[in-house]
């Protein structure tokens, strides 16, 4: 049975510029071993002209490499500590009923894949947390509206997630319905969880309670001064009569999508919940009003990378209390992504620009979201698990950044931003990525040969080969927009 398949994606990105004219080897195509041994004049361009005439060329500046020495001292000074995995998982309730299938236990496939990933927390949130009921829970008739909209789990919903937990090891966090459920639910939904939890349980409670709608009475088009405080106040209230039924397990939260609407209630929600991890959302893209506004170009930018940096003061309100702050969902685009952008290889390069980010921010982990839609970074499929590009590079980014491993920035390469990570096993690993418009010849010195990692907009998945020394350095060509993870080769 094949486990892993490749899902469809876009179509490659232009701008994956090789250097024809470098002495260094262009990292595609050493990537392909289709040049590995190939001598530099190879891949000169040859002048045209006739034989014996005299050909007059304007002289080109001569571009100067981004050297970096693979040394223990890119990791003497310390830098911010893993503490968790990087990489996170957050999906929806309908969507891992679907993935868990109609037997006892779900496919093999599944399990492998989260094992593949590292075994991360795995939540179980979104949309629609607010929206589910406990199996039984709405017996006869609906009552209304909302409670004929409601999503209610099957008899075997968490038997069959038991029977996954048992292989993958996923530590698991239970999203309780705040909006539109009760304590019953919540005390029904807190015990079954428990029965299906193999390596860890925490709960959420509420999805995104920013968003819970406020009316106005007096005034039903218009917001009225002190809503924050209001609703937060609200918010409160219902969650606090929920919690007893979590029987005091760690509890992540408050989950809100727009965390600056909520900014000076954070510390009061933080301490009134008594929240472990303060969990909010984040991303740097949109498709709720337009897919117009999600393109490739935006993706790459420098403001999608470092869009966690906008949430430092989430960091410091959690560091305030004593307690760890996590993006306890993230995805490229808001309202699912979209197609031919989310999962093109692009999206691969952002999340790892995204969760280094992040990490330098203060944030221990990043929960990559899923719903059914194009930014999930793999789909079930019957038996078979289909990867997205995406996917590649949340194995890449647990296996790079391992508990207990420290990373910084480090200055001086040129051209490029630099991060080293000092691994528990004490090697160092380094990673480089050129947001320029053009490819950047690198030269790594001190290994006598190294072992690189790609990520780039115009290949799918992440292109992966050993590059000896040669005359004390190893060089290659990294092209524009993309990301390598270099270490010393085995």
């Amino acid at each position: 049975m094949k486990s892993h398949t490749r899902a469809p994606a876009a179509a490659g990105v232009a701008g994956f510029d090789l250097l024809r004219r470098s002495p260094f080897p262009s990292l595609l195509c050493a990537a392909l071993f289709a040049c590995a041994a190939m001598p530099a004049a190879s891949l000169a361009s040859v002048p045209s002209g006739k034989r014996g005439s005299k050909t007059h060329h304007k002289s080109k500046p001569k571009i100067v490499p981004s050297e970096v020495a693979l040394t223990s001292q890119l990791t003497s000074t310390p830098g911010a500590t893993v503490t968790m995995a990087p990489v996170g998982l957050s999906m929806e309730y309908p969507l891992m009923a679907q993935d868990l299938g109609s037997g006892p236990c779900p496919a093999p496939a599944l399990a492998a894949e989260l094992v593949r990933l590292g075994s991360p927390p795995l939540q179980l949130a979104g949309v629609s947390q607010d929206l589910t009921a406990p199996n039984g829970a709405l017996a006869g008739l609906p009552s209304s509206w909302e409670t004929s909209t409601l999503y209610t789990l099957t008899p075997n919903f968490w038997s069959q997630l038991h029977c996954l937990l048992l292989s993958s090891k996923d530590p698991l966090t239970v999203g309780l319905n705040v909006r539109t459920g009760n304590t019953a639910w919540a005390t029904q939904m807190a015990a079954e969880a428990t029965t299906a939890a193999t390596a860890g349980l925490s709960f959420s409670l509420g999805n995104e309670p920013d968003l819970y709608p406020l009316p106005n009475y007096a005034a039903l088009d218009k917001p009225f001064a002190g809503e924050e405080a209001a609703a937060s106040n609200l918010y409160l209230q219902l969650a606090g009569n929920l919690a007893p039924a979590t029987q005091g397990a760690p509890l992540v939260g408050p989950e809100l999508s727009r965390p600056a609407n909520w900014r000076a209630q954070l510390p009061r929600v933080i301490q009134a919940l008594h929240l472990q991890t303060v969990g909010v959302h984040s991303y740097p893209l949109t498709a709720c009003s337009t897919p117009r506004a999600v393109t490739i170009g935006g993706l790459l930018s420098q403001e999608a990378a470092t869009y966690p940096t906008r949430l430092g003061w989430v960091v410091s309100d959690a560091s305030a209390a004593g307690l760890t702050a996590i993006i306890s969902e993230a995805n490229s685009a808001s309202c699912g992504g979209l197609a031919g952008v989310s999962d093109s290889p692009a999206a691969a390069v952002w999340a790892v620009r995204f969760v280094v980010s992040a990490l330098k921010t203060g944030f221990r982990e990043v929960r990559f979201h899923f719903s059914g839609d194009p930014y999930d970074p793999f789909v079930v499929r019957g038996a078979e698990v289909l990867t997205r590009p995406l996917e590649s590079a949340l194995v890449a980014l647990n296996q790079w950044l391992p508990v207990g491993s420290t990373l910084r920035s480090i200055a001086g390469v040129r051209e490029l931003a630099a991060t080293a990570v000092g691994e528990p096993n004490g090697q160092a690993l380094l990673i480089l990525d050129n947001a320029q418009a053009k490819a950047r010849p690198v030269v790594v010195r001190g290994a006598s040969s190294v072992q690189i990692q790609v990520f780039t907009p115009a290949v799918a998945g992440v292109q992966s080969l050993v590059l000896p020394s040669r005359a004390g350095a190893v060089k290659f060509s990294l092209a524009s927009n993309s990301v390598v993870a270099i270490s010393s080769a085995p």
